[in-house]
């Protein structure tokens, strides 16, 4: 071999075990994350809480872009799009899986087009009910839909949404008939309770705490495993009698499917570091949210899980969007 080619194979095997630059050098420029719902809701604000440390940690700046529309559908196919370059993102909530469940014409495969990064956490829901109402706790609602089928309504803020599945499960679990009201958003349906149109709705904790402590609506139980910190005499619906009862608003980071890994696992570490902060972490208490296991590869399961899931009880319930 002659000196000129050795030294290009040298290079060549240089080149080869050497890192893609791309990965290396990551950021190298503004990273977006894409919020599916209007400034102001839970899914926003967590994203913000996220942007200053993050970016500081980065060292570049992160941008929070909000992108409502058909349930985050917009800014999920947005995200899904974006190819691989390291620098769109997408806050996912609950609705990621749960849409998966009940739409077979989406405009992107949840599982294929997207690698989950870390999931943040979830926000139990609380079943809420009028407090003129002579019922006091869980067995004493189904007692009474048991009694009257059909007397009894729930509002909910969307078709698929978590509050949806939560309501149709706990029909299904008790074998009960509790009308179905659809509204558009969490306030109209909790206004309704409030004034008496329908009987019981449930809500994430921020949402619905101001109502509970006003003496607005009366909270019966709780949608996830464990008590709610800002709720400790509430039960579960586990407790109420129905295990392994658990449908919650869940928090997430997930990227298009061709970001290199070494990227997804920067990102990780670095989300999983800011929610340890004093500031998100103080903020997450407040809210209630519960943190779980972060790899992307627990994230990615907890996902597939969950379509399962809701797929289950989609089709038992007759809920579909074609």
């Amino acid at each position: 071999m002659t000196r000129r080619s050795f030294l290009l194979a040298a290079t060549a095997l240089a080149s080869h075990l050497m890192p893609r630059p791309a990965a290396a050098a990551w950021p190298d420029h503004t990273i977006r994350l894409i919020v599916g719902f209007a400034p102001g809701g839970t899914a926003d604000i967590m994203a913000r809480q996220l942007q200053a440390p993050l970016a500081a940690r980065l060292g570049q700046a992160v941008v929070v872009e909000n992108h409502p529309g058909a349930s985050g559908m917009t800014a999920t196919s947005e995200v899904a799009r974006a190819g691989a370059d390291g620098a769109t993102f997408l806050l996912a909530v609950s609705t990621h899986a749960s849409l998966a469940a009940i739409n077979r014409k989406l405009p992107y495969d949840v599982e294929k087009d997207f690698a989950p990064v870390i999931f943040i956490g979830s926000i139990p829901l609380v079943l809420l009910i009028d407090p003129r109402l002579a019922i006091r706790s869980l067995p004493e609602l189904i007692a009474a839909a048991k009694e009257k089928p059909g007397a009894l309504s729930y509002g909910f803020p969307g078709i698929g949404l978590s509050h949806h599945f939560a309501g149709e499960l706990l029909k299904q679990r008790a074998g009960v008939d509790i009308t179905a009201v659809s509204y558009r958003g969490t306030a109209p349906a909790l206004n309704d309770v409030i004034a008496g149109q329908v009987s019981m709705t449930f809500g994430t904790l921020p949402a619905v705490m101001g109502a509970i402590k006003g003496g607005l609506v009366r909270p019966l139980a709780i949608t996830a495993p464990a008590r709610a910190e800002g709720l400790p005499d509430v039960p579960t619906v586990a407790e109420s009698g129905y295990p392994d009862f658990d449908v919650s608003e869940w928090f997430g980071v997930i990227a298009p499917a061709a970001t290199a890994p070494a990227v997804v696992r920067r990102l990780n570490a670095e989300i999983d570091a800011v929610l340890s902060e004093p500031g998100p972490k103080q903020w997450l208490r407040q809210n209630n949210v519960v943190r779980g296991p972060s790899t992307p590869e627990a994230f990615g399961a907890r996902i597939v899980a969950e379509i399962a899931n809701l797929t289950k009880v989609a089709d038992k319930a007759g809920i579909a969007i074609e």
